[in-house]
């Protein structure tokens, strides 16, 4: 103790900054963690994609996806080729009322019928898109059912990541 009273601690700077890098590497443990189940949840999706027989061109099997920008891990299927994507309309179904992309109907349809002329393809992705316009589609959900049947791995997964930096 200094004789005013004031206490003068050494090494301060010290223990701030090994506390400081703590905090990162717990930071950086959940992040892991985060992304880890990130995987699992679109593996999972991937396989209740392939049971619900949603999988004709695998357009939308490849598009799954973990990212990790700095402090956010974002987990989804992302379409690459538009701007509109359809994981959405797969999991959740579609309204009636508005006519779906004919050439994406047309692709599908080429696909899945095997067809080999692309007119007819164009004709049947019509009908289609007509059929969808009409009545809606039928929801197949994929990704939600993975995400709750990973919940709690992945709450696991990011608590025994931290507590392992912090021991």
């Amino acid at each position: 103790m200094q004789p005013d009273g004031s206490i003068q601690l050494e090494g301060l700077d010290q223990f701030l900054k090994a506390l400081e890098k703590a905090d990162k590497d717990v930071v950086e443990a959940a992040m892991k963690g985060l992304e880890a189940g990130g995987a699992e949840i679109i593996a999972d999706a991937k396989v209740n994609l392939r049971e619900n027989e949603s999988v004709v061109t695998g357009l939308l099997r490849a598009s799954g996806r973990v990212t990790r920008k700095e402090y956010d891990v974002t987990v989804g299927f992302f379409d690459t080729t538009n701007k509109s994507g359809y994981a959405a309309y797969v999991e959740y179904g579609r309204r009636a009322g508005k006519f779906p992309p004919i050439d994406e109907m047309a692709a599908w349809a080429y696909k899945k019928f095997h067809l080999k002329d692309w007119a007819l393809a164009r004709s049947a992705g019509f009908l289609i898109a007509r059929k969808i316009a009409t009545n809606g589609s039928e929801p197949h959900p994929f990704f939600n059912p993975a995400v709750k049947k990973n919940q709690n791995k992945i709450v696991k997964a990011v608590r025994d990541a931290v507590r392992k930096i912090t021991r």
